[in-house]
């Protein structure tokens, strides 16, 4: 639009979009201008006949990209919660400048779908007692989802023993019976698997102890019932 010497800016047309949902385009003095959202539309009373100075261009067009960055986000968390950092580095990837980005996450923060102490403790309680992972790759995935280290470390310590040792002894069984070979071999190749899940040595050794204990003992109560047989 090619209005820069024209002192009068009039809305001649508010034209709704045949595919965007709840959007609508502006055209000033016959010409398109740009597209906005219902909400920023009602909000700014953009219709037909009403006049705007460069002044009033400047802050619908920044209220437009700031709902846009919303409503992104909103998907986002809307799909699966994420992280303060997630959001904002998924709505960079999309080209929002750093002010916007900032205000959508503040907002977020303020209506509560963005709480990095919450989203922290139920990612940890997922990991931990339904996917059955160690402690030291939940401290490594919230890190890489630039949980701060506070949080992080306040979320390790709200973990149940219990539950976490569970776990482990849930996945040992299983790749126990999945492994051949003399009990330090099981041993060793169960206890690499756990590693790799995440769990402290502690409780490695806790759940080697315990399994190759219990297998022992099958394995002698196999051996009395075929003399008594």
């Amino acid at each position: 639009m090619d209005n820069e010497n024209q002192d009068v800016y009039t809305i001649t047309m508010v034209e709704k979009q045949k595919r965007g949902k709840r959007r609508y385009h502006i055209f000033i003095n016959e010409e398109y201008a740009f597209s906005v959202h219902e909400d920023i539309l009602i909000k700014h009373r953009l219709i037909k006949g009403e006049t705007v100075d460069p002044q009033d261009l400047e802050k619908i067009v920044q209220d437009e990209e700031r709902n846009n960055a919303y409503m992104r986000a909103l998907r986002m968390i809307g799909r699966r919660p994420h992280s303060s950092s997630e959001v904002k580095r998924k709505l960079k990837e999309y080209g929002f400048e750093a002010p916007i980005i900032d205000w959508v996450c503040e907002t977020l923060g303020e209506q509560k779908y963005l709480n990095d102490e919450e989203f922290t403790k139920m990612w940890t309680d997922n990991r931990i007692i339904s996917q059955k992972k160690g402690r030291n790759l939940v401290r490594q995935e919230l890190q890489q989802k630039g949980i701060n280290k506070d949080i992080i470390q306040s979320a390790m310590a709200t973990i149940d023993p219990e539950d976490e040792f569970a776990g482990a002894m849930k996945l040992a069984q299983t790749k126990w019976k999945q492994t051949s070979g003399k009990t330090m071999d099981r041993k060793r190749k169960t206890g690499a698997f756990l590693m790799r899940r995440g769990f402290t040595g502690s409780v490695v050794n806790k759940v080697l102890k315990q399994i190759s204990s219990e297998s022992v003992e099958e394995e002698f109560e196999t051996i009395e019932d075929f003399f008594n047989d």
